[in-house]
């Protein structure tokens, strides 16, 4: 009877050994398949332009192949610092006012109490039902009213507080927060503020996180805005100057394909940079979410 258990035992954990592998092997396939892009993004941008169109394509790296020629000639034709740096300004501007003004808006709608708090914030969630391209005809007279156009308070101002978004983002996250720290803090004699700077904020530091890296990437990546409400070649932020590298309206020939990588590599960069530097809060922002929300 002994032996059977013991052989029934050890038949259950070499099904669990099996099962565990493969799940392993389809993890694995499955992050080789999401960064092949990102790969053949990186390694096409730093071979010569013939390998391009060679076929069959090679995946593997052509070490001795490698040259910066590609980013030479972007750099040389095209004002990349500046739009790197208009890019960055903005994004890292409208970033820090989401997260600043979105956090403090999260806090008064989820633990201070006043009247009208719930018909305002559903007034205020109604918004999100009207579609964001509605929106775009009006902002774009205002800015033109106030003689903003083709200026960096026309690419920075009209999405610095995080808008209805991080809001809500903020207020279901300082939900999940208890609230008898805050009474507590309270009775002590703290103030709002110092309950929500000292307090609220290095609580909501997973929340917070997961705001910023949307918030970035979102800024970063955002073409039609800066499109609309910018004409001039230095003041374009870098995805609207890289969509001149396929127009020959604007430049007189289409960049070669190598360019066009060179290009998107730079710009994918600090966005593979920002969610490595901030994933730990990430995913345990999600995870709390998941379990509180």
């Amino acid at each position: 009877m002994t032996s059977r258990v013991r052989i029934a035992g050890r038949r259950r954990w070499e099904l669990e050994d099996v099962v565990t592998v493969i799940a392993y092997v389809v993890l694995i396939v499955w992050a080789i398949l999401a960064l092949f892009p990102i790969y053949w993004l990186f390694k096409n941008s730093i071979e010569p332009n013939q390998l391009l169109s060679a076929w069959p394509p090679h995946v593997e790296p052509r070490v001795d192949r490698w040259t910066l020629l590609n980013y030479s000639k972007l750099f040389h034709r095209y004002p990349i610092p500046r739009w790197f740096l208009n890019s960055a300004l903005v994004t890292v501007i409208r970033t820090g006012g989401a997260i600043i003004l979105g956090s403090m808006a999260g806090y008064a709608f989820a633990k201070l109490k006043f009247w009208g708090r719930e018909a305002i914030f559903w007034g205020l969630m109604s918004v999100i039902m009207i579609p964001h391209f509605i929106t775009i005809v009006p902002r774009y007279q205002v800015i033109v009213a106030l003689g903003w156009r083709d200026s960096y308070w026309a690419l920075i101002v009209p999405g610095i507080t995080g808008g209805i978004g991080a809001m809500f983002l903020m207020r279901q996250f300082l939900r999940s927060l208890p609230t008898e720290l805050i009474e507590g803090a309270r009775i002590d004699g703290a103030s709002e503020w110092t309950i929500y700077w000292q307090l609220i904020l290095p609580l909501a530091k997973p929340g917070l996180a997961v705001l910023g890296i949307f918030w970035f990437m979102g800024n970063w990546n955002d073409f039609l805005w800066p499109f609309i409400v910018s004409f001039s070649k230095n003041m374009f932020t870098l995805p609207v100057g890289l969509a001149l590298l396929t127009s020959p309206k604007d430049t007189g020939q289409i960049a070669e394909v190598g360019q066009q990588l060179a290009g998107a590599s730079i710009s994918a960069i600090p966005m593979i940079f920002v969610f490595l530097a901030f994933q730990r809060y990430f995913l345990k922002g999600i995870t709390v979410g998941a379990l509180k929300g």
